[in-house]
């Protein structure tokens, strides 16, 4: 359904962290498709459900009424599913062409709202993203016409009624589809596509975006208000989708413009810049007990170096470690015993750009990265440190 929406898990400049997979919102690894990972939200069967009541208990019973109540619903759930491939199809075009222009993608993730590819870079050129937003509409409109041919294939064969009724309406939700992705609002592929001729007039990205997302939250607008007007009318159901949907295409315009101000706010910044200096050192000797009253809960600091008596560093000691202890071994443990290997915690060179390490910890996990030069922890970084320094270049116009 979207191209390349602003992820929700990546901190706003306001709100802090929005979704975290480790927080309230739940997915599951369903494969990999031509090598993108391919997650499923659980909201996603929420949809699912609907959809399948909706087409069994309405669409089908009305334009077929010979039907019996098991066909409905067999048609109706293998229905949903094919329009669910074919969402995911959509979305897998967005990242073929995206990969082909060098930008890297997490993957995809289907959810309430259909799927949404997720990259960690905007592409480098308006021609880029008008290649990438226009493939996922002509990929649906292609599969829509597949539809119909085999539609009046089945028809010309006498097939099956269910086969016909079947490929009908996956005909049309894909033609609709495509002409509901195709409005000029972002981050539907219309407002990318716009976005992109806007970008190529202005030659700038971040005010060819500003406008896309006024365009996007107009269109979000405009739904809802239709929607209100649905349900007064009767059409309870109808009404109240589109009320969501236009809801969902307001915040995801807003934060997609705002995604765009963070990134430029920290482009070419190291995230060196960002970094808390000179974890304090601590020698493997001390026990968890000793950690936690005199460093825990002394300073804001949440991760250690621990080092050897001659001040060898041999791991990192975090919050996190000290929690899985239980309470009564504090005592006894070293936190030699339980420290990791730099590696097992995440980090980052100490020249890559703030912007990566803030992407990196958008998913929740890992909750910071150790900032490294030449093999040696200079320090951490947080999403809470980063959006500090990004704040503080906002308000000096830096």
């Amino acid at each position: 359904m979207l191209a390349q929406q602003a992820d929700p898990r990546i901190p706003d400049s306001s709100r802090g962290v929005k979704r975290t997979r480790g927080d309230c919102v739940m997915s599951f690894r369903l494969g990999r498709v031509a090598g993108f990972a391919i997650d499923v939200d659980l909201s996603w069967f929420l949809i699912l459900a609907l959809v399948t009541y909706s087409l069994a208990a309405g669409y089908f019973p009305h334009f077929y009424p010979e039907f019996g109540i098991g066909t409905n619903w067999l048609v109706a759930l293998v229905a949903a599913l094919l329009l669910f491939a074919s969402v995911l199809a959509h979305e897998l075009m967005h990242s073929v062409v995206a990969r082909r222009y060098g930008i890297d993608l997490e993957g995809i993730t289907l959810f309430m709202f259909g799927g949404v590819a997720k990259t960690t870079a905007e592409p480098r050129t308006p021609q880029q993203e008008l290649a990438i937003a226009a493939v996922g509409p002509a990929t649906s409109l292609l599969i829509g016409a597949l539809f119909w041919a085999l539609g009046m294939l089945a028809i010309g064969a006498h097939a099956a009624h269910a086969l016909i009724a079947l490929l009908g309406y996956l005909s049309l939700i894909n033609i609709a589809l495509a002409a509901f992705n195709l409005l000029p609002g972002f981050p539907l592929d219309g407002g990318r596509v716009l976005r992109a001729l806007l970008w190529w007039g202005t030659h700038s990205l971040e005010r060819a975006t500003r406008w896309a997302s006024y365009s996007g939250q107009a269109i979000g607008y405009v739904l809802m208000l239709s929607g209100v007007f649905g349900v007064f009318g009767g059409s309870l159901l109808g009404g109240l989708w589109r009320i969501f949907i236009g809801w969902f295409l307001v915040g995801a315009a807003q934060a997609s413009y705002e995604q765009v101000v963070m990134r430029r706010a920290l482009s070419g910044v190291s995230v060196r810049r960002a970094m808390l200096p000179d974890i304090a050192p601590v020698e493997r000797s001390l026990t968890v007990q000793e950690l936690v009253e005199e460093y825990l809960l002394a300073t804001d600091i949440g991760a250690f170096t621990v080092v050897a008596a001659d001040g060898t560093p041999e791991g990192i000691i975090t919050v996190d470690d000290v929690r899985a202890v239980p309470r009564e071994e504090w005592a006894n443990t070293t936190v030699g015993a339980i420290a990791k290997p730099p590696q097992a915690e995440g980090t980052i060179q100490s020249t890559r750009d703030a912007w990566e390490a803030l992407i990196r910890m958008s998913a929740g996990q890992p909750k910071r990265l150790l900032v490294v030069s030449d093999g040696h922890v200079e320090g951490v970084v947080t999403p809470e440190s980063i959006l500090r320094l990004m704040h503080r270049r906002m308000q000096l116009g830096v």
